[in-house]
């Protein structure tokens, strides 16, 4: 398995990674019919991007994992993707998914640790937060992530969930 960046060719398949992985495991969280209007494709508030920072994992000329951040000079819940960041304060984790099937060999692991060090890497900023949803908190707890406050955004017209901010600072 390797770690690259993401190309052009790439970005469907990371948005199609990211809405199977959110169908197939926030399901049980949420429920199938929130889960089944968030990942619809005409929800209006689907609005995500890839990042700016993104990356896939890959075997055997198959994508099995996404994930990517971004640089942002304020903590948001949904940041402005094409606002230019001046001066950024923190990096923010907008993904960390693994394709079903692919599930508890470590891909989220492996993705988390490669995503942490091309913060490092990138060296502007120290300080990394996302929102977690409830299902992957102890994920995120066990990477060194603190838990702060809860949203409840609305993932599709008439849908809300409980998300977690969670934040980590870098050595």
């Amino acid at each position: 398995m390797i770690i690259r960046r993401v190309t052009a060719n790439d970005e469907k398949s990371f948005q199609d990674i990211m809405k199977a992985s959110i169908a197939g495991i926030c399901s049980d969280t949420y429920g199938a019919d929130i889960t089944a209007a968030w990942v619809s494709d005409d929800n209006p508030a689907f609005h995500f991007r890839v990042p700016a920072f993104a990356f896939v994992a890959e075997e055997a000329g198959e994508i099995i994992a996404v994930g990517g951040w971004s640089l942002t000079d304020k903590v948001d819940l949904h940041p402005i993707g094409d606002r230019k960041v001046e001066q950024p304060t923190h990096a923010r984790i907008n993904a960390v998914y693994v394709k079903p099937g692919h599930e508890g060999r470590g891909l989220g692991h492996k993705m988390i640790i490669h995503l942490e060090q091309d913060i490092a890497a990138d060296g502007r900023v120290r300080d990394i937060y996302l929102w977690s949803t409830k299902n992957a908190i102890p994920f995120y707890m066990a990477h060194g992530y603190q838990p702060g406050r809860d949203e409840q955004p609305e993932v599709a017209p008439g849908y809300t969930i409980d998300i977690r901010y969670m934040w980590k600072t870098l050595p």
